[in-house]
């Protein structure tokens, strides 16, 4: 299964490559400057083949990766999301898309959800693909954690979707994730507030000098 990071060389988009790759799949980091796809494919690349795997991250532009992947992740800063998804409605409609998308802004020193008119990022996809299998999850990840080598964690991932089976596959593969456990949250309404969480841990780790705040369910 050949899983695209779209707009992958942030940190978020990092800890997805190597720590997928280590899991088993085929990753491809995208982005819009193939160079920079290249460049973040080859750093993780050198992280798997540490950690002992097959060092076969590929790097291409975002419109390429969509063309040859199975499912893809919208890792792009909110704020371009959904242009970039919009140039790509052709190539993604029919694939199964996950969104971590959170809108927030910065307001009087905290982070405020800030939804479009359909109500969540998540919906707003389903709307520009036209499609039915927009799979939210790795919401409440800490991108900054999540990409260093040597960080342990144990967090529960929030997933919604309207498409059973687009659920059922995203869930296995965060499952497949060391530290990660996949919790159904519902059809793709629920992702107002599965998104909504995220400002509000990132508020709570800065109101009480934490660091970067998963979630766990017990």
């Amino acid at each position: 299964m050949k899983i695209a990071i779209i707009g992958g060389t942030g940190n978020i988009g990092k800890g997805l490559a190597f720590r997928l790759k280590m899991a088993g799949y085929d990753v491809i980091i995208g982005s819009r400057k193939k160079e920079k796809a290249l460049e973040r494919a080859k750093e993780c690349n050198e992280i798997v083949s540490k950690l002992g795997g097959e060092a076969n991250i590929d790097g291409m532009e975002n419109e390429k990766a969509s063309n040859i992947c199975d499912i893809a992740i919208i890792t792009v800063p909110w704020e371009h999301a959904f242009s970039i998804t919009e140039a790509l409605k052709d190539i993604l409609k029919e694939k199964i898309v996950i969104s971590p998308i959170v809108p927030m802004k910065f307001k009087n020193g905290f982070f405020i959800y800030s939804p479009p008119p359909e109500g969540s990022a998540g919906e707003r996809l389903a709307r520009i693909l036209d499609s039915d299998k927009i799979v939210v999850a790795f919401n409440t990840i800490p991108a900054s954690r999540f990409a260093k080598v040597d960080e342990r964690f144990n967090w529960d991932v929030p997933v919604c979707g309207d498409d059973a089976f687009a659920k059922e596959v995203v869930m296995d593969i965060i499952n497949s994730i060391d530290g990660l456990r996949a919790l159904n949250a519902g059809e793709l309404s629920n992702a107002r507030i599965v998104e909504s969480l995220t400002p509000m841990l990132i508020n709570l780790a800065k109101l009480n000098n934490l660091k970067p705040l998963g979630i766990r369910y017990e």
